[in-house]
């Protein structure tokens, strides 16, 4: 598993290459991230929108990056979890 990301990789945690986590890196994917999540169908990002609108404080860049590391620096997968996330939090919690 070879990829832009995994350059200047450090140890393999749980099977996984990490990536070095350099400011250009961090910058370069939460871009990446916003851009995948723009793109998910409008069904898949609905309950991430409505957090958006209800709770904002808590979709910090922070709170995306958690997402971007679980996926490796995926941006696409990390997107597709996120807006999971959104779902089954608002199912579980309500609106």
């Amino acid at each position: 598993m070879s990829s832009e990301a995994t350059q200047g990789q450090t140890d393999v945690q749980y099977g996984q290459l990490h990536p070095a986590e350099t400011p250009e890196l961090l910058a370069k994917k939460r871009v990446e991230f916003e851009e995948e999540l723009k793109t998910l169908p409008t069904k898949e990002r609905k309950s991430f929108e409505q957090a958006q609108e209800k709770c904002p404080e808590l979709l910090t860049d922070d709170f995306k990056l958690m997402f971007l590391r679980s996926e490796v620096f995926n941006a696409d997968l990390a997107a597709k979890r996120y807006a999971h996330y959104w779902d089954e939090r608002i199912e579980t919690f309500g609106p």
